[in-house]
């Protein structure tokens, strides 16, 4: 059966978000969905402690995928993928109930719109909400200036259209900023436009055990950095150097600090 929408959901272990995760897209009011998870090489039990999160419920499908890495997954997903769009989730985040209908409703009466996302809460490993939110860009001028600079976009908490992703060759690099990169590359299409909703509907969690960690700052500004330099030299455009400048790990914990 084809249905409206397509979830991906790569997860790296079977721990104590996951199925918090799971639940909250059990609860969505739009149900027409196919959720594929996709993880490395689980083993017996690691299967066993997913078959019953999912619980015999039709709309989630597991792969296990001998190569590894978050961009490989997800271009594997997108390949399933038969749905008008497409949403991303982590295992460790939680969708508010009316997130997928307020986002397909959104795109359903909005086709130059390509993607969309939402007003996000930050919220620690036990769930309770700092006192920050994911800085908000609302408006498709402010993300793609955004973009320039820094992470506009929450990435979990987006639903493309499907056509967009596969006309944009999906995700093409590493297992760091594979988000940042890709919407560089939609953004050179100016007739494709970005939304993100101002109800929050998601809560995008903080935690030591997260690929996006400190300890990863460093590769992943490298990668960022990259794919900023690689638009600098196809646009001209002196922001995107300082974008690589502003976002250095260095000059980013300084700031974290003295927002404290």
């Amino acid at each position: 059966m084809i249905q409206e929408l397509t979830v991906l959901m790569p997860i790296a272990r079977i721990d104590r978000f996951l199925p918090i995760a799971i639940d909250s897209l059990k609860m969505q009011t739009f149900d027409k969905f196919i959720c594929h998870i996709l993880t490395g090489q689980l083993d017996i039990v690691e299967m066993q402690k997913l078959e019953a999160l999912i619980s015999n419920d039709f709309r989630f499908e597991v792969h296990q995928l001998s190569l590894g890495g978050i961009a490989f997954a997800l271009n594997y997903g997108i390949n399933l993928s038969k749905s008008k769009y497409i949403a991303r989730m982590d295992g460790d985040d939680v969708s508010h109930p009316l997130r997928f209908e307020k986002q397909i409703k959104f795109l359903e009466q909005n086709p130059n719109y390509v993607a969309v996302g939402c007003h996000v809460d930050l919220i620690d490993q036990d769930g309770h909400k700092f006192n920050k939110s994911f800085k908000f860009y609302e408006n498709d001028l402010q993300i793609r200036r955004a973009l320039k600079y820094r992470m506009p976009l929450c990435h979990p908490a987006m639903i493309f259209r499907a056509s967009c992703l596969i006309s944009n060759n999906g995700y093409m690099y590493g297992n760091t900023a594979e988000d940042h990169e890709l919407y560089l590359r939609m953004a050179r299409d100016s007739n494709g436009l970005f939304k993100n909703l101002p109800e929050k509907l998601f809560s995008y969690r903080k935690h030591r055990a997260q690929l996006t960690n400190i300890k990863h700052a460093n590769k992943a500004y490298c990668n960022m950095a990259g794919f900023m330099f690689t638009e600098f030299l196809l646009s001209n455009n002196p922001i995107y150097l300082v974008g690589i400048f502003a976002n250095l790990p260095l000059l980013r914990r300084a700031r974290n600090f003295f927002r404290k």
